[in-house]
C-alpha cells in the first residue's frame, strides 16, 4: 500500500486522485522515458555529426590559415607595387629633367648653327665684298700703269 501511494504521488506533494490519473502520468513517464532514449540516439548522431563538424572545423581552421598566408603575400605584393610605383615616379621625373636639359640643349645647339650661319654668311659678304675690292684694286692698278705708260708715251 506504501508503494501505490508512493506511485500515486506526482512530481508535487499532492497525492494522485483516481486510477485513470494514475495511469495516464505512468504513460506520460514511459512516454518521455522514450523521448530521452531517442535523444540518447539522437546524441549518437550528433557525435558522429559533430566528427563531420570537427573534420569541417579543421578545413575551416586550414582555410583560415591559408588566408592569413595570402594576406601576408597581398602585403608583400602591394609593398611591392608601391615600390615599383616610387621607383617609377622617380624614373618619370628624372626623365622628364633629363628631356627638358635635351631639349634646352638642342635650343642652345640651333642657337649657335644660327649664329654660325648668320658668321658664314657675313664672312662670304666680307669674303665678296673684299675681292671685289681687290678686283677694285687691280683694275685701278691696271688703269694708273695705263696711265702712266700713256703719260711717260705722251712724255716722249
Amino acid at each position: 500500500m506504501e508503494r501505490k501511494n508512493k506511485e500515486l504521488k506526482g512530481r508535487g506533494i499532492d497525492v494522485i486522485g483516481g486510477y485513470h490519473k494514475w495511469l495516464k502520468y505512468r504513460v506520460q513517464w514511459i512516454a518521455w522515458l522514450k523521448k530521452l532514449e531517442d535523444l540518447n540516439g539522437k546524441e549518437a548522431e550528433v557525435s558522429e555529426e559533430s566528427e563531420e563538424v570537427r573534420v569541417l572545423k579543421a578545413e575551416l581552421e586550414k582555410t583560415k590559415v591559408a588566408k592569413e598566408k595570402l594576406k601576408v603575400v597581398v602585403t608583400r605584393v602591394k609593398k611591392e607595387c608601391d615600390r615599383m610605383k616610387d621607383i617609377n615616379m622617380s624614373t618619370a621625373k628624372a626623365l622628364e629633367q633629363e628631356m627638358k636639359k635635351a631639349k634646352k640643349e638642342e635650343l642652345s645647339r640651333k642657337r649657335f648653327q644660327g649664329a654660325l650661319l648668320r658668321s658664314s654668311n657675313e664672312l662670304k659678304l666680307r669674303k665678296a665684298e673684299s675681292e671685289k675690292s681687290m678686283m677694285k684694286n687691280v683694275m685701278l692698278k691696271d688703269e694708273l700703269r695705263n696711265c702712266r705708260e700713256s703719260k711717260e708715251s705722251l712724255k716722249e
